[in-house]
C-alpha cells in the first residue's frame, strides 16, 4: 500500500512540474519519499529538479540518497556526477563517473577523462547557439569557438553541461558528435570577445590569419559563415543547409576574436594585413568583456 500511494504522489509531482508548478511538484515528491522512504524514484526526481534549478548541494544530496537505495540507477549516478562537479567535490564526482563506466585519467586534483571533441548548446532555452569544444569530463566542456556576443559566452569559457544528448553534429571527418545542453558557466574565461570587418584577398591570407591567431592563442571565428537553423533541426541531426553567407557590401567579412588584450590582438591583425597584399582590418570593436553584469 505504501508503494502504491508513493507512486500516485510521485505521479502528481511530475504532472505539477510539467504544467509549470515546481513548488507543488517538489512537495509531492517529498511526500512520496516520506510515505515510502526506501523507494529511490522520488529522491531521483527531487535531485533532477534541483539540478535544473542550479541548487547543487540539494541535487547532490538527493542523488546520493537515490543511488544508495538503487545502486543500478545510472541516471541518478550521472546527475550526482554533475552536481558534484558543480560543487568541485572531486572525490564524489569520480565515484559517480566510475559507477557510470566512464574512463578517467588517474591523478590530478579535478576529474579528467581522455580529451574528446564535443558540442554544447549555449542558452538552450533562448538563442540556442551550438558551439564546438573539448570535453574535460562528462559534465564540462571548454568552448573553442568564438560565440556570438548575444550568447554572453566567450572563447574558452568552461560550461557545465547536462547529461542527455540533445541533437547531433557532424565533424570534418564525418563523425557524428553529440550535442549537450548548457546548465551554467562552470568557469569564466579570461578572454574578451572582439569584432572586426576584415578584407581577406584569398585563401592563403585566411590561412595565415588563422595560423597567427593560433600561435598567439587567440580565438578566431568567421561569423559571416555562420548558419541559422530551426529549433527542430538544432535538436536533431541537421543535414546539409544552404549557406546564405556572402561578403558584406564593401567586400569585407565579419570576424569574431577571443583575446585577453585588445592591443595584442590589434598588433597581430596589423602584422597580418601588412604581410598580405590587399588585406585590410576595419575598426576592432570590443563586444563582450571579461566582466559580466
Amino acid at each position: 500500500m505504501r508503494r502504491i500511494l508513493a507512486e500516485f504522489l510521485n505521479m502528481l509531482g511530475s504532472r505539477a512540474i510539467d504544467i509549470g508548478k515546481p513548488n507543488l511538484g517538489k512537495s509531492m515528491y517529498r511526500f512520496a519519499a516520506s510515505v515510502d522512504p526506501r523507494w529511490s524514484v522520488p529522491w531521483y526526481n527531487l535531485g533532477l529538479q534541483a539540478k535544473y534549478e542550479g541548487r547543487w548541494e540539494e541535487s547532490q544530496r538527493f542523488n546520493q540518497r537515490a543511488v544508495e537505495l538503487n545502486p543500478s540507477d545510472e541516471a541518478a549516478w550521472w546527475n550526482l556526477g554533475i552536481a558534484a562537479t558543480a560543487l568541485k567535490n572531486w572525490s564524489e564526482a569520480r565515484r559517480a563517473w566510475k559507477a557510470c563506466g566512464t574512463e578517467l585519467i588517474e591523478g590530478g586534483e579535478d576529474v579528467r577523462m581522455p580529451p574528446v571533441t564535443g558540442c554544447v548548446r549555449l542558452d538552450p532555452n533562448g538563442r540556442g547557439e551550438v558551439v564546438w569544444g573539448e570535453r574535460l569530463d562528462p559534465a564540462r566542456i571548454v568552448v573553442l569557438n568564438v560565440p556570438l556576443p548575444e550568447s554572453s559566452r566567450r572563447f574558452r569559457d568552461i560550461i557545465l553541461n547536462d547529461g542527455a544528448t540533445n541533437g547531433k553534429r557532424t565533424d570534418s571527418c564525418g563523425n557524428e558528435i553529440s550535442v549537450f545542453d548548457e546548465l551554467c558557466i562552470w568557469k569564466v574565461s579570461p578572454y574578451s570577445t572582439f569584432r572586426a570587418h576584415l578584407r581577406i584577398p584569398d585563401e592563403t591570407a585566411e590561412k595565415h590569419l588563422i595560423e597567427l591567431c593560433n600561435a598567439h592563442e587567440f580565438g578566431v571565428e568567421d561569423w559571416s559563415t555562420m548558419r541559422f537553423i530551426c529549433a527542430e533541426c538544432s535538436r536533431g541531426t541537421p543535414g546539409p543547409h544552404r549557406c546564405e553567407a556572402k561578403p558584406l557590401q564593401d567586400g569585407t567579412r565579419r570576424f569574431g576574436f577571443g583575446a585577453k588584450s585588445q592591443q595584442e590582438l590589434l598588433a597581430v591583425l596589423r602584422e597580418w594585413s601588412s604581410a598580405n597584399a590587399s588585406a585590410d582590418v576595419g575598426e576592432l570593436e570590443l563586444v563582450l568583456s571579461v566582466t559580466r553584469s
